[in-house]
């Protein structure tokens, strides 16, 4: 009987998203040290972080993070995130300790000036499309869909309300009735608010 080798799994982590995801889920209730700090995003993040590596069992991890520079979208279109608001100053003060307890963890963490963490997990899925390796993207950005193929998947972490979601390409039908590779032209059409981007008059 023949046995196919067993592929290594990569697991890229959204950074700024689970960073997020790990303030809000506790604004109601925050955590804070005596001297005043906010840690809410911090625990929830490796709490998180440390959960998923358990459960997954990945050979390898990766952390990618969006930069403060403006990224080439925002000279193309200036309202693009415009509708954002600003980050939070209790959360912006977690983030130095996040990157510091990552580096102390050895763990790789991907920040490129002018691009966002979604440009860095579109550039390894691509690097990596030849390589032996089933990609496992951590994060709940729908645009990220568009990399999803034989080998990449995107995991949307569950909650109180729903559970976890691995999308493959059925499942990504399933839910926009489109393919993968259509994603950009559906949203193109559609807009994203999210993104402040107002898609097609009349469509969406």
């Amino acid at each position: 009987m023949l046995h196919t080798a067993k592929k290594d799994k990569l697991l890229i982590i959204d950074g700024m998203a689970l960073i997020y995801r790990s303030h809000y889920a506790l604004i109601k209730n925050p955590l804070i040290t005596k001297d005043g700090e906010h840690t809410s995003a911090i625990y929830g993040f490796f709490n998180t972080l440390y959960k998923i590596i358990r459960e997954k069992s990945p050979t390898h991890l990766v952390i990618a993070m969006d930069s403060k520079k403006p990224t080439f979208r925002h000279e193309l279109y200036s309202d693009y995130k415009a509708t954002r608001q600003k980050m939070p100053e209790e959360l912006v003060s977690q983030i130095p300790y996040i990157t510091q307890i990552l580096s102390y963890s050895n763990i790789p963490t991907y920040k490129v000036p002018g691009y966002e963490a979604d440009d860095i997990i579109g550039t390894m899925c691509n690097k990596l499309s030849n390589d032996n390796i089933e990609v496992y993207i951590v994060s709940g950005d729908k645009d990220l869909m568009q990399l999803v193929n034989e080998q990449v998947f995107l995991l949307t972490l569950g909650n109180s309300f729903k559970p976890e979601t691995i999308y493959d390409q059925d499942k990504v039908f399933e839910k926009w009735s489109v393919q993968p590779k259509q994603i950009i032209d559906f949203l193109t059409l559609v807009g994203d608010t999210s993104d402040n981007i107002p898609g097609v008059p009349g469509i969406g």
